[in-house]
């Protein structure tokens, strides 16, 4: 049985609040992990907060950890809440052996994610625990295919919020860099990073630590285009297509099947034999089950095959070979062939 999340869901433990929301239970652990974020994102403005944060992999196996910080409230480091956290947790990062120098800002459904290449799982516990005092933190691995996760984000100092102010915010601007990237230094020089007031010559000594001012960013090359729409390739458009009405019907599981000629509902004429062959292949690869209802066929997307069926439906993306073969061009964000 689904539950409802609510203030009242942050006094119990994440893994159980997540794995009793819906979206978890129909096997989108992605979108449960989301709507726990946003919960613990409306109690980092507390003095004592709790902080929930998912531990997932971006494509080439840098580890992120997945944070209710708006990636909004990071460039802008505002307001003090979420601030004070994301910076907090730089600085946990760093202490479980992140290297300071590759620490990086990503955007993934409106959060942020912070890349930690070198952390150590046990570690990272305790730290997070001791720079976030007296309040409730938890990292959790979250199974399954991570929400989509941008490219790395360079944070000008211009982006920051520029209302006169001391703390973090203070020293940042003094020595003309983004808060975070001041964060990221004190802390691998065993500095906090959460004092109202720093001493005036902070700001030299940031420098003398290696830390050089951060150029006006330009804008980093847009990430490549998913959608549906923009894929190249009109049989794997199609299939894509075929997943998503699917999904959006809830036809998952053999107990939630329609008729086969849902595949090719809404296609012109000319085109319902190609997506017939579609979904038969799609049956072959085990992305879509069947079950025969009052003497006819029925289909229906098959539970435990969800991983690949957002694989493909969300990013174009493949591991069965005769799937592959019936591609004109690779997916998108994927310049070479096979």
């Amino acid at each position: 049985m689904s539950r409802a999340i609510g203030v009242d869901s942050l006094s119990r433990p994440l893994a159980v609040v997540a794995r009793g929301l819906a979206e978890w239970q129909r096997g989108d652990p992605a979108d449960a992990a989301v709507r726990t974020l946003a919960e613990s994102a409306r109690d980092l403005h507390a003095r004592t907060y709790t902080l929930w944060m998912w531990d997932i992999t971006a494509g080439g196996g840098v580890p992120l950890w997945l944070t209710p910080v708006g990636i909004a409230e990071a460039r802008s480091f505002s307001p003090p809440g979420p601030s004070r956290a994301i910076a907090r947790t730089i600085a946990a990062a760093i202490q479980a052996g992140a290297d300071p120098e590759r620490i990086g800002v990503r955007e993934a459904r409106g959060f942020t994610a912070l890349a930690v290449p070198g952390t150590d799982d046990e570690l990272a516990v305790l730290a997070l625990e001791e720079h976030h005092p007296g309040c409730r933190v938890e990292l959790e691995p979250l199974p399954g295919p991570p929400p989509v996760v941008g490219p790395a984000i360079t944070l000008a100092p211009s982006e920051s919020a520029v209302a006169p102010g001391g703390g973090l915010a203070g020293l940042a601007r003094a020595a003309e860099v983004h808060p975070l990237a001041a964060a990221a230094i004190l802390a691998a020089h065993g500095q906090p990073v959460d004092l109202e007031a720093y001493p005036e010559d902070y700001a030299a000594r940031l420098h003398d630590w290696g830390l050089v001012a951060v150029p006006a960013a330009t804008e980093p090359p847009p990430p490549p285009d998913l959608s549906i729409d923009a894929d190249p390739c009109p049989r794997r458009r199609g299939a894509r297509r075929l997943l998503r009405r699917l999904y959006g019907m809830k036809k998952i599981g053999d107990q939630h099947h329609t008729e086969f000629d849902h595949v090719y509902r809404g296609v012109p004429a000319d085109g319902r034999d190609e997506a017939a062959d579609i979904a038969r292949a799609l049956i072959r690869a085990g992305l879509l089950g069947e079950k025969p209802s009052v003497g006819q066929r029925h289909v229906y997307l098959r539970r435990d095959a969800l991983p690949a069926i957002h694989a493909l439906m969300e990013r174009g993306e493949t591991d069965d070979p005769a799937l592959e073969a019936l591609w004109s061009c690779p997916p998108p964000g994927r310049s070479t062939g096979r």
